[in-house]
C-alpha cells in the first residue's frame, strides 16, 4: 500500500454572497469549508492518493461539520487536534467581468491561530507517511503556527519524508511581529521542493526578477 501524504494548515468557513452579488447586496451567504492545504488534500484524495490533513479545530459543532466535510472526500482526519475558541472565517465576494474578487478575513484568535509547538505528535502523524506538504500561509497566521510548522519540518526531515512547500506569500496575513523574509527562509531550508512566483521570491527571499 502506498504511503500517505500529510498536509498541514488552517481550514476556514467560507461565506460567499450567492451568485455575483456584492457584500452590500447580500442578505444570505453560501457556506463551504476551504483552505490552501485542505484543498491540496482533497485534490490528492480525488486522485486516489492516501492523504491525511492536519489542523486544529474547535471542539464544537462547526469543528465537527468541518471534519465531516473533509471525510466525505476521503481525506484522513484522524490526526486533527481539537481545541481553541473558534473556527476561522473568510468572506469571499466573487468578481465579475472587470470587477475583481474581494476577501475579508475573520480569523483572529482561531483555533489554528492559537496553536503552539508540542500540541501535535508529529512522529505519530508521519508514522505511515512519506511526503509532507505545507504552505507559507501557515507560518503567516501566528508565531505559534510558525513554531508548529517548524517543528513539523524538523520531525519530517528526521524521519526521511520528502517535504514540499508552496511559498504562497499573503501580505495581509503577516501581522504577528515578524516578516515573511525573517521567518520563511529557515523553514524552506528544510524542504526538498518549493513552488512560488515572482512576488513570493521577492518577499520571501529578496530575489527580484530582472
Amino acid at each position: 500500500m502506498a504511503k500517505k501524504v500529510v498536509t498541514f494548515g488552517e481550514i476556514m468557513l467560507r461565506l460567499s454572497p450567492p451568485g455575483m452579488l456584492r457584500f452590500g447586496q447580500a442578505r444570505s451567504f453560501d457556506a463551504i469549508y476551504g483552505g490552501g492545504e485542505s484543498n491540496v488534500a482533497i485534490s490528492l484524495a480525488n486522485y486516489g492518493v492516501p492523504v491525511d490533513y492536519v489542523t486544529r479545530l474547535p471542539a464544537n459543532d462547526l469543528g465537527d461539520a468541518c471534519v465531516q466535510f473533509l471525510r466525505q472526500y476521503g481525506v484522513g482526519v484522524d490526526q486533527i487536534v481539537r481545541g481553541g475558541e473558534r473556527l476561522g472565517i473568510y468572506f469571499l465576494e466573487m468578481g465579475a467581468v472587470q470587477r475583481g474578487s474581494k476577501v475579508v478575513y475573520d480569523r483572529a484568535h482561531s483555533s489554528m491561530a492559537t496553536i503552539e509547538a508540542g500540541m501535535i505528535d508529529w512522529r505519530a502523524v508521519f508514522a505511515d507517511a512519506d511526503w509532507f506538504h505545507w504552505t507559507g500561509i501557515t507560518p503567516a497566521i501566528s508565531s505559534g503556527a510558525a513554531a508548529a510548522c517548524h517543528e513539523a519540518i524538523q520531525v519530517a526531515r528526521d524521519m526521511g519524508l520528502t517535504i514540499s512547500c508552496d511559498l504562497n506569500y499573503r501580505k495581509n496575513l503577516w501581522k504577528w511581529g515578524q516578516t515573511a523574509g525573517e521567518v520563511m527562509p529557515d523553514l524552506v531550508a528544510g524542504c526538498d521542493l518549493a513552488v512560488g512566483n515572482e512576488e513570493d521570491a521577492a518577499q520571501v527571499f529578496g530575489i527580484h526578477a530582472p
